[in-house]
């Protein structure tokens, strides 16, 4: 009779073979001690799969296993970050030094902007929407607070929940392209 296969042995290890082929082979391997040495080798090797032994990895790894599970954010996005707010915060306080609401500062620059500053321009002009419609908007808030309730609760209140508000959206916004990063790279 021929060995046994590999697949054989390995089933009737696991006892999945039928009561017929695990006769058949069990009595094969009474007879043939090659195949009775793979079955027993077989069984060892399920045994040590059974009841893997634990290493310490190299003191080395730990640092590249832990970078790749937690990535840093990449350096430069902080510079430009920072960099942004910066210019956010210049522009604002030239905003309100200077009296954009009669439009001088934007007025002057548009005198100065022959190719030079055109870009500067479009900025202050969004800028100054942008706060105009805040201001507007803080004013109906006001005035609708005031209409709610007896006391002046003043545009600084509104302004600092407008302000808090936009902070929670932007860590929101920021949290959320966050994790499809992290889904992307994972």
């Amino acid at each position: 009779m021929a060995c046994l296969s590999d697949d054989t042995l390995i089933a009737y290890n696991e006892g999945s073979l039928t009561a017929i082929e695990a006769a058949q082979a069990r009595d094969h391997m009474l007879l043939c001690p090659d195949c009775r040495r793979s079955a027993a080798a077989f069984r060892a090797l399920d045994m040590i799969l059974a009841t893997p032994t634990l290493h310490t990895p190299p003191p080395r790894l730990i640092p590249q296993v832990m970078a790749r599970l937690f990535p840093a954010l990449p350096r430069y996005t902080s510079i430009v970050a920072a960099i942004a707010a910066s210019l956010v915060f210049l522009i604002t306080w030239i905003y309100v030094y200077f009296d954009f609401s009669s439009s001088s500062l934007i007025q002057a620059l548009q005198l100065t902007a022959d190719n030079t500053s055109g870009w500067l321009v479009n900025v202050i002009k969004a800028i100054s929407t942008v706060y105009n419609a805040a201001q507007a908007a803080f004013k109906a808030g006001n005035a609708l607070l005031n209409m709610l309730f007896p006391g002046r609760l003043g545009t600084a209140v509104i302004a600092g929940a407008v302000l808090a508000f936009s902070g929670l959206l932007a860590f929101l916004l920021s949290d959320r392209r966050h994790k499809k990063e992290r889904a992307v790279k994972s």
